[in-house]
């Protein structure tokens, strides 16, 4: 798992976060660039989000892959 910290908060590499939950680095991708995520880089360029974010990625996953909800809809139910 690659974690790494950021100004003493703990984050997650988005390939790791993807890893977690099952979906695609690209779909993840995705739904930072909507804006339901806000993702951290780290010195070495990589993209991470915080572990104080986890809960919010999995109702996104449930949200939007299990239940088919599109991503505009899910910014506005966890919002």
């Amino acid at each position: 798992m690659n974690q790494v910290r950021i100004e003493g908060e703990l984050y997650l590499t988005l390939e790791t976060v993807a890893e977690v939950y099952a979906v695609e680095l690209v779909w993840l991708r995705e739904v930072c660039a909507s804006g339901l995520l806000t993702p951290a880089q780290h010195k070495t360029g990589e993209l991470c989000i915080a572990a104080l974010e986890l809960d919010r990625v999995a109702r996104i996953v449930r949200l939007n892959v299990v239940l088919g909800v599109s991503l505009d809809s899910v910014d506005a139910l966890i919002d």
